[in-house]
């Protein structure tokens, strides 16, 4: 029996952070996964929008992208409009960011959340997040 494919999208502007999600999640053999990043908050709302109907089973944020949102960070405010749509109240969402608060934040929005300082020492947290949330969607 195969799995269905995992569809996954990853809101993050830096390159270096980019290709290290995309080489752990080409690394990953659990799970048939597809992915697309954006590299801001407002292309990665409108690829939600546009997967309405079949919506991604992953939403991977970093917190701290493009300055339009002040006071908020751009991944706050693309989780909010998340969460605004029925079709992803289920799906989980996990803030990867390096923000000193991001602890606060995340629980403030109902996600979870992983610090890049300790992914970088600890690669294998990621898998672990994605076995966690990648459970959730069947």
């Amino acid at each position: 029996m195969t799995k269905n494919v995992k569809r996954i999208l990853i809101a993050e502007d830096s390159r270096e952070w980019q290709k290290f999600h995309s080489e752990l999640l080409k690394s990953y053999e659990k799970e048939k996964l597809d992915f697309i990043i954006s590299d801001n908050a407002k292309d990665a709302l409108k690829l939600v929008q546009d997967n309405i109907k079949h919506p991604y089973d992953l939403i991977l944020t970093d917190l701290q992208m493009e300055t339009d949102f002040l006071p908020e960070f751009a991944g706050e405010w693309l989780v909010k409009q998340i969460r605004g749509y029925s079709e992803y109240k289920n799906t989980p969402v996990v803030i990867i960011s390096a923000t000193y608060n991001i602890g606060f934040i995340a629980h403030s929005l109902g996600v979870n959340y992983l610090s890049k300082r300790s992914l970088v020492n600890n690669p294998d947290t990621y898998f672990l997040m994605l076995e966690e949330n990648l459970q959730h969607k069947l």
